[in-house]
C-alpha cells in the first residue's frame, strides 16, 4: 500500500459562515488522493452553540488527531499557523434599533473626542502663539496685541491640518494614491493579531480550546 500525503494549513483566523464547522472550513488542506481530500474536506469538527455570533480556538493537533481516526497510516504534514480562531457570523444579521443608536454614539464620540485631541495638543504646543508670531513677521506688525489677521491664518492651519493628515493616511473620500498600506491600515493589522493572541491565551487559560486530550 503507498504511503499517502496530507499538508494541513492553518490560517491564525478564519470566518465561517455555518454553524457546523468542518475540515475543509477551516483549514487548506492538499493531498494527490482526490478520495481522501474529498472525504477530510467534509470531515466535522465542531458546532457553534444557538447564538447569533460566536468564536472558538482550534488546534491542528486536534485536526491531525480527528484525521487519524479514519486515515492511520496517512503522513500528515502541519504547517502555518498550529492554532486558528474559527470566528461565525451570522448571514442574516438581526436588525436592532439598538445596533444604529450605539453606532451614532460611537460617531459622536469619536468625532468630538478627535477634535479635542487636536485642540488639546494644540494648546500644549502653543499653536496659537506660534501663528500670532508668523502673522507679526510677515507683517511686520508688533503693536497689536490681537492682530486682525490672525483668524485667517487659524483658518489656513486647519484646513492644512485636514489635507496633511489625508496624505499621511493615503487617503481620499474613495480615492487611494498607491497600493501600499496606510499606517491606519498597518495599525489595524498589529490590532488584530494582539487580538487573536490575546483570545488563544484566554481560551487555552478558560480550557475553551479543542484540542488533544
Amino acid at each position: 500500500m503507498d504511503t499517502k500525503t496530507l499538508y494541513l494549513s492553518l490560517e491564525q483566523s478564519i470566518l465561517v459562515n455555518s454553524r457546523k464547522v468542518h475540515i475543509g472550513d477551516i483549514a487548506k488542506i492538499f493531498c494527490t488522493d482526490k478520495d481522501i481530500y474529498n472525504t477530510l474536506s467534509k470531515m466535522f469538527v465542531f458546532t457553534f452553540p444557538n447564538t447569533e455570533d460566536g468564536q472558538q480556538v482550534v488546534t491542528s493537533m486536534k485536526l491531525i488527531e480527528l484525521i487519524n481516526i479514519t486515515f492511520k497510516d496517512l503522513i500528515i504534514i502541519p504547517i502555518g499557523s498550529s492554532e486558528t480562531i474559527v470566528y461565525y457570523k451570522n448571514p442574516v444579521p438581526i436588525k436592532k434599533l439598538s445596533n444604529k443608536i450605539k453606532t451614532i454614539i460611537l460617531i459622536i464620540f469619536a468625532f468630538f473626542g478627535t477634535g479635542f485631541s487636536i485642540m488639546s495638543y494644540n494648546g500644549d504646543v502653543g499653536s496659537k502663539t506660534l501663528l500670532e508670531d508668523i502673522y507679526r513677521l510677515f507683517t511686520n506688525d508688533y503693536t497689536s496685541q490681537n492682530p486682525k489677521g490672525l483668524s485667517l491664518g487659524i483658518a489656513m492651519y486647519s484646513i492644512g491640518l485636514c489635507i496633511g493628515m489625508i496624505i499621511f493616511f493615503n487617503h481620499g473620500i474613495n480615492h487611494k494614491d498607491t497600493d501600499d498600506p496606510t499606517p491606519l491600515q498597518v495599525q489595524m493589522r498589529l490590532y488584530e493579531q494582539n487580538v487573536n493572541q490575546s483570545i488563544i491565551l484566554d481560551s487555552e487559560r478558560n480550557n475553551k480550546t479543542i484540542d488533544v486530550d
